[in-house]
């Protein structure tokens, strides 16, 4: 006859069983606590502020890749980094604005001036070469002309050596904040033997400033003589106004069709 057994738990081993289902119950709500927790921070939103030269296309591929990462996480050096490696953003800064939000801050080069070199390029206030904005001449601009600079497209980032561009691009730094009239109205701007040339952009007016000593002073009785001939600061509708004769303004009228 077969002898049958009675076993029982032992008030040791039901503790045991207690504690580690205590443990089990514990580590699953720490796991969707923590699963919680990430999600809480996810980036749904990147805000861009002061962005004026790059396209959609550069925009969304340089912000895209953080969306649906955690907030804590982010690099925000190297997403500062990121921007900077184009040419015409100048500073950059990323916050985290919680609980979903990276707001980026870009300060973005204004350029003082066109020029041809081999393409249409920009110049900033130090005559360095930069390229145009993504979406093309966005700006108001002045182009230098009438200069023969071999300097490769390839030299971005780098100040033009020539000595005319610099003096070319110092005028109108010093014109565009004295003369904002004035500087807005300039379509082209050269350098010859009669000194600095200005061409209107509204009437195609030939400006002679004279050498560029003279230039500056020249463009305050500039600004005073077309205060008297026109409005909102547009260089009158002349064939030709020269300055570079002391205490005269010799102009020259547009022949009538």
């Amino acid at each position: 006859m077969a002898r049958s057994s009675t076993y029982t738990i032992t008030p040791l081993s039901w503790a045991f069983s207690a504690g580690l289902l205590v443990i089990v119950l514990l580590l699953g709500f720490l796991s969707v606590a923590y699963a919680s927790l990430l999600r809480s921070d996810e980036v749904e939103t990147i805000n861009l502020y002061g962005q004026r030269t790059m396209s959609p296309e550069r925009v969304k591929s340089l912000t895209e890749v953080y969306l649906g990462s955690s907030l804590m996480q982010l690099d925000l050096n190297a997403i500062q980094e990121s921007f900077l490696d184009y040419p015409l953003i100048r500073s950059a800064k990323a916050t985290r604005n919680y609980p979903h939000s990276l707001d980026i801050y870009l300060y973005d080069v204004l350029p003082v001036a066109y020029i041809a070199i081999q393409d249409i390029m920009t110049l900033d206030e130090k005559s360095i070469l930069l390229p145009l904005p993504d979406k093309g001449m966005l700006y108001n601009l002045p182009i230098i002309t009438g200069i023969n600079v071999d300097v490769p497209a390839s030299d971005i980032g780098q100040i033009i050596p020539d000595e005319t561009v610099q003096m070319l691009v110092n005028f109108l730094k010093k014109i565009r904040k004295e003369h904002q009239g004035i500087y807005l109205d300039i379509s082209e701007i050269s350098y010859d033997r009669r000194g600095i040339k200005l061409i209107s952009a509204t009437h195609g007016t030939t400006v002679l400033l004279g050498n560029e000593d003279d230039a500056i002073v020249n463009s305050i009785i500039l600004e005073k003589f077309i205060s008297e001939e026109s409005d909102s600061g547009i260089i009158s509708p002349y064939q030709y106004i020269d300055l570079r004769f002391d205490r005269q303004v010799i102009v020259k009228e547009r022949k009538s069709r």
